[in-house]
């Protein structure tokens, strides 16, 4: 990888750490180069941190009369391991006058023979993260590793800033004392993005809101987005899940349950794509169904590309209920109709030699929406953009449901269900990504609920963002939307808002998880916009919610993906919170609450994680 373009601000650098996280083949190569300055003028003439088979990390840097800069690095006291994520760090401190070698966040070699750095190369032509150039030749070729998180520092980091860099992969003995039956696994990386702003091995930039269930056979079913042009909230992006059958320890393949075939002339690069995102897993625990539900917009930039001009998605006919499509070819007027096998039917309830494929038996589901007629493929009705198809969907967003009988192996093609949910008020129908429940008390005991947030046409994301949950009573088949949150909620400052109308950034809510506890409450815990957990109550099984919103000052929220699971313990019970601490979407948390006798939670303790 060639970074000399960068080579002008590193010749600058007086005091500096550079930092990078590593992981080498189980069989690492004889000599690994991770960084490297360097000259085509002089072979002599380099600087390069690098890793040698036995896991050593070392410098080595030499002037063009091959003069060398530090003592040899070839002994140290902290290794490399193989086949696992590490964090290396080059220190050269001119105040202190000498270069630290760290490991994992451990001081592994350091040296005061001199503080020569880049900036005293006579001719510096290369800067390259796995390759050294050495006058003419290629001296060390491509080492093998996967790299992430290249960092230059201008500065010297202190001993307690590189742990701080280094504390996901700092490998101290576990003191934690863990509960009879209790196993603390290794760290399996379950999905990798690529790294540096590049794209993985597998052509996937970046993986993102995940999910996790563990089924009734006690098999883990990890989701997540699969992004493939960049890590937004649009473009080529795969539904995808992954499977142990032992805890965690070991992984199945992805299974890519849908991603949707871009538009090959789409007007914008990077949103080429239908955009299928955000997804919850939940398992009906009677009939054993695992359902697979997620948001769906046709080509543009999903949530925030949302028309500002309101079309209708479906229209009813008796008792059926189908999806329209507007036709922009100019020779048709009206709105038409998919029915039965797919066929399009003109407004006046005509059918036509126009078919598009509602459900795939391709292993993506990518031909969905495609568009057919007679027997040629002539566009697809997702694609919003340089249309060869005369028809396209209501530009709005939808919610598709995919499902498994066979503990996740395989998958159906999706389902829409959002208009059994969706009413005219609303912008926007989202799920919040996560995990979903079943009831296990109460009259509605049975009830599967799927946290979603819904936006209305007043201010959109700006203020109207609403947590709600569907709901279903027949283990999945049909689906009913309970009211949000936000409806008929007096705020603080006495005045009552509503979803449909509201237009308060600060009273927002969104994304949520919720939990069940044995009096039959469901607390619903939403991403907010107060800096503070939130928590809501209903007591109907999520049709509607109570007036007040539990505050909680000693949890953080800043605005990102939560997850909670209610459990019991010595007959009490409690509520195990993760979410990240801040000040950014970092310093992830696990805390626990226990639940007081009027309900409300009592936070015993918060534990960094990562």
């Amino acid at each position: 990888m060639d970074l000399s373009e960068h080579l002008d601000a590193l010749k600058k650098l007086d005091s500096a750490t550079i930092y990078a996280e590593i992981k080498t083949p189980e069989d690492m190569d004889d000599f690994m180069t991770w960084f490297s300055v360097s000259t085509s003028a002089n072979e002599n003439e380099r600087f390069y941190l690098y890793i040698t088979k036995e896991g050593v990390v070392g410098v080595e840097g030499a002037d063009n009369a091959n003069k060398p800069f530090y003592k040899s690095f070839t002994s140290a006291s902290q290794r490399v391991k193989p086949s696992e994520w590490n964090a290396l760090a080059f220190v050269i401190n001119q105040e202190a006058q000498k270069v630290q070698i760290y490991v994992n966040g451990i001081l592994s070699q350091e040296d005061s023979t001199s503080t020569q750095f880049i900036k005293d190369l006579a001719n510096p032509e290369f800067a390259q993260i796995g390759q050294t150039q050495r006058g003419r030749s290629n001296k060390w070729g491509f080492s093998h590793f996967d790299i992430k998180n290249f960092t230059v520092y201008n500065r010297a980091l202190s001993e307690t800033e590189v742990g701080d860099r280094s504390q996901l992969f700092i490998r101290g003995k576990n003191h934690v004392t863990l509960a009879e039956g209790a196993e603390l696994s290794d760290k399996q990386d379950v999905y990798q993005s690529g790294y540096i702003k590049r794209k993985n091995q597998d052509g996937v930039y970046a993986y993102r809101i995940p999910a996790l269930l563990k089924t009734d056979k006690g098999t883990l079913i990890a989701g997540a987005d699969e992004r493939f042009n960049h890590s937004s909230d649009w473009g080529n992006i795969g539904m995808v899940i992954r499977r142990s059958e032992d805890n965690g320890k070991t992984w199945s393949d992805r299974n890519t349950l849908v991603n949707l075939r871009d538009n090959p002339k789409a007007a914008v690069a990077e949103e080429d794509s239908p955009v299928n995102i955000d997804m919850v897993l939940v398992q009906d625990p009677t009939s054993k169904r695992i359902f697979s539900i997620y948001d769906m917009f046709p080509e543009g930039r999903g949530i925030f590309g949302m028309s500002k001009k309101q079309e209708v998605e479906y229209t009813k006919h008796g008792d059926k209920t189908y999806m329209n499509l507007y036709r922009e070819d100019g020779k048709g007027d009206g709105v038409y109709t998919i029915r039965e096998g797919g066929y399009v039917y003109t407004p006046q309830g005509a059918k036509t030699n126009y078919r598009v494929i509602t459900a795939s038996d391709k292993k993506d589901r990518s031909d969905l929406g495609d568009l057919y007629q007679d027997q040629d493929l002539i566009g697809n009705v997702y694609f919003t953009s340089h249309k060869t198809s005369p028809f396209r969907i209501a530009k709005s967003n939808y919610l598709w449901l995919s499902y498994s009988d066979d503990d996740g192996k395989t998958w159906s093609s999706p389902r829409d269900i959002t208009s059994m949910v969706r009413s005219p008020e609303m912008k926007f129908l989202g799920v919040g990504p996560g995990t979903g429940i079943v009831l296990k008390y109460g009259e509605h005991k049975g009830r599967i609920i799927v946290p979603t947030y819904s936006t209305n046409w007043k201010s959109h994301l700006d203020g109207s963002q609403s947590s709600r949950v569907i709901y279903s009573d027949d283990h999945g088949l049909t689906w009913q939307m309970g009211a949000a949150v936000n409806d008929n909620r007096v705020t603080k400052s006495g005045q009552k808002i509503h979803s449909a109308t509201m237009a308060i950034e600060k009273e927002q809510n969104t994304e949520s998880v919720a939990v069940q506890l044995k009096n039959g409450d469901i607390k619903l815990f939403v991403r907010n916009k107060t800096g503070k957990l939130q928590v809501a109550t209903s007591k109907d099984g999520g049709q509607t919610w109570q007036n007040d919103l539990d505050h909680y000052q000693a949890v953080n929220d800043v605005y990102v993906q939560l997850s909670a699971i209610a459990l019991e313990r010595d007959g009490k019970e409690y509520i195990v919170l993760a979410n990240a601490n801040g000040p950014d979407r970092n310093n992830g948390y696990v805390r626990l609450a226990e639940v007081q006798a009027d309900r409300s939670l009592k936070w015993l303790h918060h534990r960094l994680v990562q």
